[in-house]
């Protein structure tokens, strides 16, 4: 009808959002890597919030590595040069863009290969199975970060249908091998002299050895990735809790 004019209603913004954002905006105009925030009464206090609103408010934070939490001493300002993850099923584009930074790769190697003993074991097939092998050194706005070995069944990705360019996890969605669920095993390990070159750090630094199992939502064995993380740059947050036998 002429003349009437519609409008959106605007989406509603969640109160720990706006908290969340008051303490990034903070950050940035004032605060260096690893100063304390304001505690959680303050911070209640000048946002006119709940002590639960300011949790959730920094629990976000942190899951975007902008914080991490010390108990008994308080909340810190993460470092711009090191990465916390916390315990979610992401891609390293997906975790590197939820951060705010720029995720690439470049590509050292692609292959067809037999499974070997290891490989066959983590993938549940027998040991000669054809598989895709692919090595990247992954890199957040193009400082390395990590160096990655993917192998899967070539039933599950070809090297011919392989698209280096792409996010991997995301073309493993797109053919139905969506990696919904991963076993992780977390290790210190020392650089070899050519993993040191490409991460650019001296011989024999130390480092973080991340090796992934990953299935689909049908429980089909996907992937198995050895990835070997900056230990500089990265590391790992878990929240855990202790189970209780009542009676």
């Amino acid at each position: 009808m002429a003349g009437v004019q519609t409008h959106e209603r605007p989406s509603k913004v969640l109160k720990y959002e706006i908290v969340a954002a008051g303490i990034r905006a903070l950050i940035s105009a004032s605060l260096a890597p690893h100063d304390a925030l304001p505690s959680e009464r303050d911070l209640m206090a000048s946002y006119g919030v709940s002590r639960m609103t300011v949790r959730a408010a920094i629990a976000k934070l942190a899951d975007e590595g902008r914080v991490y939490n010390i108990r008994g001493s308080g909340t810190f300002v993460g470092s711009i040069t090191s990465f916390t993850r916390t315990p979610k099923l992401t891609s390293f584009t997906e975790d590197m863009t939820n951060r705010g930074f720029i995720a690439s790769s470049k590509t050292l190697a692609v292959a067809r290969i037999e499974a070997d003993e290891e490989i066959a074991g983590h993938l549940a097939i027998p040991v000669g199975t054809e598989c895709t092998h692919m090595r990247r050194l992954r890199l957040a706005d193009i400082n390395p970060m990590a160096i990655e070995d993917v192998y899967l069944p070539t039933s599950v990705v070809a090297i011919e249908s392989l698209r280096l360019d792409e996010s991997l996890y995301a073309q493993l969605a797109a053919t139905g091998h969506e990696v919904y669920r991963a076993e992780e095993d977390i290790r210190a390990i020392n650089l070899t002299p050519g993993d040191s070159r490409l991460l650019d750090v001296p011989d024999g630094s130390a480092a973080l050895q991340v090796e992934r199992v990953g299935s689909s939502r049908k429980g089909q064995l996907v992937e198995f990735a050895r990835t070997i993380y900056r230990a500089d740059r990265y590391n790992f947050h878990f929240v855990v809790t202790r189970e209780t036998n009542e009676t």
